[in-house]
């Protein structure tokens, strides 16, 4: 652990550095404005953009990182002139926000996101003044989370995460609240599946009572979803959607009720601890900060956590989740063309991820591959029909690379029913492929 507290070292002059050049200038005067950006990144390591897992870095492990947000009209209020037109105030934008987080313990960690506008071009509200193209700072974020169920220990996890924004940013450029804010979000995410996960993000956001060109801004309710599918080889596919709502007025109003989706990849860059995120949203609600269209690029890295033990060796991996009681369990079914034994094309990635559970467990030395039907057609014929699918099974694994060696095929025919041969689902269960593990190393 003394190698991840060293990289501590590292992590606290970064995030002082942060603060101190996110400090308001002595003669800045603030209006009391509402934020535009909706888009602020996820601070830690989580699985997803925005959106916030409940895992937490563990204890002295850090994370710097940064965003590249491009947004076409964020910001639109009721024209001028013609109410029934729609004028833009900020037409657009690239904000690059510099983030880093550190955990304390393992259920604890704080982080900071600093927003600066590389480029805003803003149309002032004011009658007759000129465009602008300038640069400015935006609020900054300091968050803490605090986990509170370990998706470790369980398939669901949850967490706690306060967080405040100080008045760092341009108010007249919409790029600050003009005072404190702040925040609270109760996180929930899910295992569904050993390469989907998903997280629910809900909360509450404090800040003050604003209204201007008949949009009023207030405490709000924050709401988001997100998910990340692992393709394999590093690549990630994330997809997000997320919103907020004016309390007072709860959706009845869309400009104070902005939503927006979208999602995009993320690729992992072996065991360095970078992560390289290329996504795209676009407005689905026109309100406040939701634009037409989004684009981000991002790139983080995560310090690794080791224990310092040079006698000791290697922690065991973990469990292989796909295997359990005996058995490669499968997600999917095994689907040939009636009464032969072709297999169909859609359960190519379900025996794709057999090969990957054999590939990455070499102590699975002998998988029995099993065939069985239902009752229909003779016992001989059954018994027949089985062995030949179990075949089929293992000449597409072995085709794969897995070793013939490792396999093995029978067919059981109608002899093993698992459901009740007299009804049409009854069947359908029946009709299947097991891997069975019969020899295999601890």
């Amino acid at each position: 652990m003394r190698s991840s507290r060293r990289a501590a070292w590292f992590f606290f002059p970064a995030l002082l550095l942060c603060v101190c050049l996110s400090a308001p200038p002595a003669h800045a005067a603030y209006v009391s404005r509402f934020e535009v950006n909706t888009f602020e990144p996820a601070v830690d390591s989580g699985q997803y953009y925005t959106q916030y897992s409940s895992q937490n870095l563990k204890a002295w492990q850090g994370t710097l990182g940064f965003y590249f947000d491009y947004a076409n009209r964020p910001l639109q209020f009721v024209g001028i002139d013609d109410p029934d037109e729609r004028q833009s105030v900020i037409d657009q934008w690239i904000i690059a926000n510099f983030y880093g987080a550190l955990g304390f313990t393992d259920w604890f960690e704080a982080g900071i996101n600093v927003p600066v506008a590389l480029y805003n071009w803003f149309f002032t509200d004011i009658a007759g003044a000129p465009e602008d193209h300038g640069m400015g700072m935006g609020d900054v974020t300091l968050m803490t989370k605090f986990r509170v169920v370990n998706t470790e220990n369980s398939r669901v996890g949850f967490a706690v995460m306060p967080y405040v924004m100080f008045p760092t940013g341009d108010g007249v450029r919409y790029l600050s609240n003009g005072s404190v804010a702040a925040g609270l979000r109760l996180i929930t995410d899910f295992i569904l599946h050993e390469r989907f996960n998903m997280t629910l993000n809900v909360g509450y956001f404090a800040r003050d009572d604003v209204t201007l060109h008949a949009v009023r801004m207030d405490d709000s309710f924050t709401y988001g979803l997100a998910g990340n599918v692992d393709f394999g080889k590093g690549w990630h596919g994330i997809a997000e959607i997320f919103g907020t709502t004016v309390i007072r007025d709860f959706f009845s109003e869309s400009s104070s009720s902005p939503l927006e989706a979208g999602g995009g990849i993320r690729y992992l860059f072996g065991g360095t601890g970078f992560a390289l995120d290329v996504g795209a949203n676009a407005g689905i609600i026109d309100g406040v900060g939701a634009p037409r269209v989004r684009g981000y690029l991002g790139l983080k890295w995560t310090s690794p956590v080791t224990e310092e033990c040079p006698e000791c060796p290697p922690p065991a991996p973990p469990p292989d989740p796909r295997i359990r009681d005996g058995k490669i369990v499968i997600w999917g079914k095994i689907y040939f063309d009636t009464d032969k034994a072709v297999l169909k094309p859609l359960s190519f990635p379900v025996l794709d991820d057999v090969v990957d559970v054999m590939q990455k467990n070499a102590g699975v030395r002998m998988v029995e591959i099993q065939g069985h039907c239902d009752w229909r057609a003779s016992d001989a014929y059954n018994m027949d029909l089985s062995q030949r699918r179990a075949d089929a099974v293992k000449n597409y694994l072995t085709g794969k690379g897995i070793e013939a060696s490792r396999l093995t095929a029978k067919g059981y025919g109608e002899s093993k029913p698992i459901a009740d041969n007299k009804t049409v689902e009854g069947m359908a269960q029946n009709r299947r492929v097991e891997f069975v593990i019969q020899q295999q190393d601890f």
